[in-house]
């Protein structure tokens, strides 16, 4: 039966509670899948691509119109739901506009599928914009790369090509496709992202005298025992009023608290990077501050590192915890700050996961750089490392 895309729309009416857009494309798009074979079998092949590259295989469901919107997860409620025609997959779809997920939205879907599904599953989610990309579904998506994929299908008759460009327009006309230089998601959250840079040093400062593992490092040679302290420097060289150089959080070094020359050989920070501008690290750094662990090198030392043999064995002897990432700005075409040679980072979003007060956010701040650091120690190369450094600066003096 060919279904109406009236009739399924017109139960979203609008009223002063509720805002249906979100629920007006999920049927729109719904409608067009089950509809339209070849768009069907393009946005298939498509999310089992996209699939591939985050290590997770979506089957190839394109020939199957088993597409259901609105489904009840006992009292939770997916857009939509597309099972495969044996019945041994389903892929559930979260579907945002300019709004945020709920807390646990997606963990409450995975509880259930987990709970009730008898085939396997896959969750994606779909929104404006990549900022709105969290709570972990197995795959992200934004609806622009949905328009594009649909702009790529070439055959149909005049009907279906007029639905298709009329759903294209539809997402263009709520700004899904040419965005605005002003995300409209900014705008709702402008007076809380002011507020960011202080709650980021409120973090790190509570954290600042207690016992770190690099702290206790027992070597006549090198030392890390002073007290860590966030770094102040001149309006010039800081983007607001708590950061340094973009960065906010606990430096560890090997002199005074006075920070002079010679701290950095190395010396190591511990905190949050709020822009990339002078640490260059716009390819970490695409969509959201990240939490880092830095280790920092004073400049007559930079012409050591792309040789070092203790760094290079550091570097492949480093093993992280789950969820970190390192970059060695050694590598060709990342040397660009030559202070910063090793970055370990992690997304601020994930790092900060579900902890909404400053003590839970602390904890889990001097825990997460606590087992970063104990990962440093772990190396059999630090020592000898920090060690061969020492000596270098002192031969430049």
């Amino acid at each position: 039966m060919y279904e109406s895309l009236l009739v399924n729309i017109s139960k979203y009416a609008a009223s002063d509670k509720n805002s249906p857009i979100e629920n007006f494309i999920t049927e729109a798009f719904a409608w067009l899948l089950r509809n339209d074979g070849s768009v069907r079998e393009a946005i298939a092949t498509f999310l089992h691509n996209k699939s591939k590259e985050q290590s997770l295989e979506i089957p190839l469901v394109g020939n199957s119109g088993r597409i259901d919107t609105q489904v009840n997860f006992n009292g939770k409620y997916p857009d939509m739901c597309w099972e495969s025609k044996d019945h041994s997959f389903r892929i559930i779809f979260e579907h945002k506009i300019w709004s945020e997920l709920h807390d646990k939205q997606l963990d409450n879907y995975r509880k259930y599928a987990e709970e009730k599904f008898y085939e396997a599953y896959a969750l994606v989610l779909i929104t404006a914009h990549i900022g709105q990309h969290k709570q972990s579904p197995d795959l992200a998506l934004c609806w622009y790369q949905i328009a594009e994929e649909i702009e790529k299908v070439k055959d149909g008759n005049d009907k279906e090509k007029w639905v298709r460009g009329e759903f294209i327009n539809l997402l263009k006309s709520n700004g899904l496709i040419d965005m605005s230089p002003i995300n409209p998601l900014s705008i709702s959250y402008y007076n809380d992202v002011k507020k960011l840079d202080k709650q980021l040093y409120d973090i790190a400062i509570r954290t600042a005298n207690k016992s770190w593992p690099i702290q206790q490092l027992a070597d006549e040679h090198i030392s890390y025992n002073k007290v860590a302290l966030q770094r102040k420097v001149g309006i010039n060289e800081r983007i607001g009023r708590y950061d340094a150089w973009g960065r906010i959080g606990l430096e560890f070094n090997n002199v005074t608290e006075e920070y002079e020359e010679g701290g950095w050989a190395p010396g190591f920070f511990c905190g949050f990077v709020i822009d990339d501008e002078d640490h260059c690290i716009n390819d970490l750094m695409s969509t959201e501050p990240l939490a880092v662990l830095i280790m920092d090198i004073d400049e007559p030392l930079h012409p050591a590192m792309n040789s070092n043999v203790y760094y290079k064995s550091l570097v492949n002897e480093l093993i992280l915890p789950k969820g970190w990432h390192f970059s060695d700005r050694t590598t060709k075409n990342k040397n660009e700050n030559p202070w910063h040679p090793l970055i370990i980072y992690q997304g601020l979003t994930d790092f900060i996961g579900n902890a909404t007060t400053l003590e839970q956010q602390s904890d889990i701040f001097f825990q997460q750089m606590t087992e970063l650091q104990q990962a440093l120690l772990n190396c059999a190369s630090f020592v000898a490392f920090c060690k061969d450094m020492h000596r270098l600066y002192g031969e430049k003096q």
